[in-house]
């Protein structure tokens, strides 16, 4: 169990560590943006693999509670909506950290899609899930999610940008918060249908590969 929990703190501390407010800056001035990028995708890599590794030859199964009733069904139910968050986040500029864009797209609907989209993935599956090694693989990527929400935002309240005020002031971190407090209005044509049709398509490719990967398959819960 030690080396599974060391390599889920590794993998948090290699998003957490190097994008802290106080870090991220120095290394860029010292390594320049492409060397910083080179840094994190390197130590980002070898803690993914390092965790994948522990995880596949973590064999405890050790149930810590039960999965909430249905909460599978609501997983394969409500994850497209996580995978069209993150691929919205990948597909959709944002601008640079305290200079960021004006509201577009899937920023339009939250500011922080990618991260908020790994919270919802997290969050379903810590529901429909209760044994010990799932949790921490889970928790992992709530932990990495929120942290990343948690700085950007602090990121965001710290700078003088006129940017980033008008980004606060013009959306909001829970999805669909400003539409429905009236700064804000959903534009479609700006997301686009190539966005939601990957996700789509990224969604069936796990729920292809999901018995493959991690012996369980989704749809028996509609068997």
């Amino acid at each position: 169990m030690g080396p599974f929990i060391a390599a889920a703190i590794a993998l948090f501390a290699s998003h957490a560590v190097l994008s802290a407010p106080g870090v991220r800056p120095t290394l860029i001035a010292r390594l320049g943006r492409l060397g910083f990028q080179a840094l994190h995708a390197t130590v980002s890599t070898v803690a993914l693999a390092g965790f994948i590794w522990a995880y596949a030859s973590f064999d405890a199964n050790r149930l810590l509670y039960a999965p909430l009733p249905q909460a599978g069904r609501a997983a394969v139910i409500l994850m497209p909506l996580a995978f069209f968050l993150v691929v919205a986040r990948l597909l959709t500029r944002s601008g640079k950290g305290a200079e960021p864009l004006p509201p577009r797209g899937i920023y339009r609907i939250t500011r922080h899609p990618g991260s908020v989209g790994i919270l919802i993935w997290a969050g379903l599956h810590l529901a429909a899930t209760g044994d010990l090694k799932r949790v921490a693989l889970f928790a992992t990527m709530a932990a990495i999610a929120l942290f990343a929400i948690v700085k950007n935002e602090w990121v965001l309240r710290r700078s003088p940008s006129a940017e980033a005020r008008k980004l606060r002031l013009a959306s909001s971190v829970l999805p669909f918060g400003a539409v429905v407090d009236g700064r804000q209005r959903v534009r479609a044509r700006e997301i686009g249908w190539r966005i939601p049709l990957l996700a789509l398509f990224a969604y069936a490719a796990m729920l292809w590969a999901h018995p493959l990967l991690f012996e369980v398959d989704p749809l028996d819960w509609f068997r």
